[in-house]
């Protein structure tokens, strides 16, 4: 009974890795299906008149007081108080909560800490898209300021690195330059394109959530005081594996589409600007599967061995301690 059930997680893990594998080639496949359908849209357009008002382009939130452009004011007032939140929860208050004497010599605290930072970034996110989408009576106001707060971050990871040399994850500039150009893609199409999309507000909240579940396995995994057993690793990295496939790609594609079936309905005189936004977004989105999909296949791997390894000299010790009982 106990090697059948190895044998099944073990083979639940292979599952996963090999899902793994196959990812990147469904994000290239779902890039393209997108493309072609934003192509349909632009090509045939449709003989609907659309409801909304002429100045619906033009709603912003209280805070932004009517201010173009991103909300400029909305935006300067996120950049200068996430700056110094989020490196107030990095270098003072999660270093207080996690001690740092745990991890090994030459272990990477700082962008442990960096990561562990943006997990309660992404998770306060999460809340109040989530607040958007169940309380439909709520203000315009938190969902403009959600909207805005990814750019902001980038802006603020930009700048780190800029003027320190690190950024905020010790991310390279490349890497950040792109998130920051799909942040900015994805803020304008929703706050002035479409804001009034579920499906916008959905999307949002399925990248901020996978990304929070995805980061916080990857630190837990490293944590020594968690003391997590072989077995827990293992289950850990399937579960990252999975979740990251199942939102990243298959998710993000269904509402991906879901979003731009809406741009044409919510307002066909300004929709071809925003489908251009939203299909460099998604390209830019699908891009970044294409290159983590690896590392987190990579740690399933090596999961997987340290958990075959283990067992298998389980295995043999069982069998010599029996083998001397029979003598």
């Amino acid at each position: 009974m106990v090697s059948l059930r190895r044998l099944i997680r073990a083979n639940t893990a292979k599952s996963a890795v090999v899902v793994g594998q196959r990812l990147p080639c469904a994000a290239y496949v779902a890039t393209t299906l997108l493309l072609l359908f934003s192509l349909s849209l632009v090509l045939w357009p449709t003989s609907k008149v659309s409801n909304v008002a002429p100045n619906h382009l033009h709603k912003v939130c209280k805070v932004c007081a009517g201010r173009p452009l991103l909300g400029i004011r909305s935006f300067v007032i996120l950049v200068l108080n996430m700056s110094g939140v989020m490196l107030a929860l990095k270098h003072c208050i999660i270093p207080r909560i996690i001690d740092r004497h745990q991890f090994e010599e030459g272990f990477d605290i700082d962008k442990y800490y960096g990561f562990a930072a943006q997990v309660l970034y992404h998770c306060v996110l999460c809340t109040c898209f989530a607040a958007t989408i169940c309380i439909t009576s709520l203000d315009d106001t938190l969902y403009h300021l959600a909207t805005l707060a990814e750019p902001a971050y980038c802006t603020i990871d930009v700048l780190l690195l800029l003027f320190t040399g690190t950024s905020f994850t010790h991310w390279q500039l490349k890497p950040l330059l792109v998130h920051h150009t799909i942040s900015c893609a994805y803020c304008h199409a929703l706050m002035y394109g479409i804001p009034s999309s579920i499906y916008g507000k959905m999307l949002q909240f399925v990248f901020h959530f996978s990304s929070a579940i995805c980061l916080g396995i990857a630190n837990a995994l490293q944590t020594p005081s968690l003391k997590l057993s072989v077995l827990q690793r293992l289950w850990m990295q399937v579960l990252s594996m999975m979740f990251w496939a199942i939102t990243r790609v298959g998710l993000v594609f269904i509402l991906g589409i879901c979003v731009l079936i809406d741009a044409k309905r919510i307002h066909p005189a300004a929709y071809k600007q925003v489908v251009l936004e939203l299909n460099a977004a998604s390209i830019g989105s699908f891009a970044f599967v294409v290159m983590k999909t690896p590392i987190i296949t990579r740690a399933l791997q090596e999961a997987m061995q340290e958990y075959q390894q283990r067992h298998s000299r389980a295995d043999i010790e069982a069998g010599s301690i029996l083998s001397n009982k029979l003598r």
